[in-house]
């Protein structure tokens, strides 16, 4: 089975080899990488095409340089660009954990049933600690039930049931995963949670975290979309709006320590 991985790219000059780098030491060799670059005014694309040339692989890198119309676009681009049976979605500032983890991904695709799957992140956050962060596998009312950056999804999926809704800029993923869980009867037993060793590195300070206010008004939005927003989904709306209102508060005190033991506390 061949794998498309996709990575949007803009002035992603301080982190984009570390990305590059990870894709090619992986020990499944039969991937391809597509690069949706944003126009960047850095090298960033240069160093991409050295890392190919260097590895002796540029048959495996497609590059689009060309505006987008944000991360939904270009993840789409991407999506339509793909030639692969299994699609990843890597962002510039993340990189996969160790080697292993297309084999991991495609020993879980040899059964029919599977049509994603994912696992843990390694996230970093200089500030707040780094920790990993496990799927929470709780229902769409209570959060994002999967660790977007983990998974691995057949391209079947999306040629079935859409791409990325453009209206979302930083919730996306929240939302693609409320259609496809409307829409697929029993998709969660579709899926396949590798556990074990992280599969991906994720650093603190993505678009969607510097924008965590509007990210969360997209999640309402996508579970008003769905028919999914009832007194469960209130309440954790609510809930997660005071902690955002919180966490800016206790920086503002130089209290960053609680949030940090918070977060221990709860991804432990």
């Amino acid at each position: 089975m061949l794998i498309s991985i996709i990575t949007p790219v803009y002035n992603s000059v301080n982190n984009i080899e570390a990305n590059v780098k990870s894709i090619l030491a992986q020990t499944y060799r039969n991937f391809n990488h597509i690069i949706v670059d944003n126009l960047s005014k850095d090298n960033s694309v240069e160093i991409v095409k050295n890392l190919y040339n260097e590895a002796g692989i540029t048959e495996k890198l497609k590059i689009i340089s060309e505006k987008d119309n944000g991360i939904s676009d270009a993840f789409n681009k991407g999506i339509n660009a793909a030639e692969g049976e299994i699609i990843g979605i890597l962002n510039s500032d993340d990189y996969y954990y160790d080697h292993t983890v297309f084999e991991r991904a495609i020993e879980s695709f040899r059964r029919d049933d599977i049509l994603f799957v994912h696992g843990n992140v390694l996230f970093i956050d200089p500030v707040y600690g780094t920790n990993i962060r496990r799927p929470l596998l709780c229902p769409l009312t209570t959060a994002m039930p999967y660790n977007h950056p983990t998974m691995f999804l057949r391209k079947s999926v999306y040629d079935r049931y859409g791409l990325f809704d453009l209206s979302f800029r930083y919730a996306m993923d929240f939302e693609f995963v409320c259609r496809l869980e409307q829409r697929i009867t029993g998709f969660r037993k579709s899926g396949w949670y590798i556990q074990g060793d992280p599969l991906t590195v994720m650093r603190a300070g993505g678009t969607s975290w510097e924008n965590e206010t509007d990210s969360i008004k997209e999640v309402k939005s996508a579970l008003i979309m769905h028919g999914r927003w009832n007194n469960k989904a209130k309440s954790s709306y609510l809930m997660r709006r005071s902690r955002v209102l919180l966490k800016k508060y206790l920086q503002l005190l130089k209290l960053n320590i609680v949030t940090k033991k918070w977060r221990n506390i709860k991804w432990n």
